[in-house]
């Protein structure tokens, strides 16, 4: 399993690094887990790199899974409603 820690802010100026990195991984074929208990925010570009991301690693039979969202990026999942990108705690 492969885990990926992310830091910071996942908007529109830094979603491109995070999905770039993710993506790498992807063919690999391991399991990937987003660490996002430091991320201090998610805007909608964001959470569209969150669900495009996901997407490729689906077609590509990669499970790949986010987890430890603080209360603010959880949130933002609760209003999205996207709780099957996230691993279940």
């Amino acid at each position: 399993m492969t885990i990926v820690r992310c830091r910071g802010v996942v908007v529109i100026d830094t979603w491109a690094e995070l999905a770039t990195t993710l993506r790498h991984l992807i063919p690999q074929g391991k399991p990937i887990r987003v660490d996002l208990s430091e991320v201090e925010m998610v805007d909608s570009v964001g959470i569209g790199a969150f669900v495009s991301v996901w997407a490729s690693a689906k077609k590509a039979d990669c499970d790949l899974k986010f987890r430890n969202p603080n209360k603010r990026v959880q949130d933002v999942i609760e209003i999205t409603r996207l709780h099957g990108l996230f691993e279940g705690k």
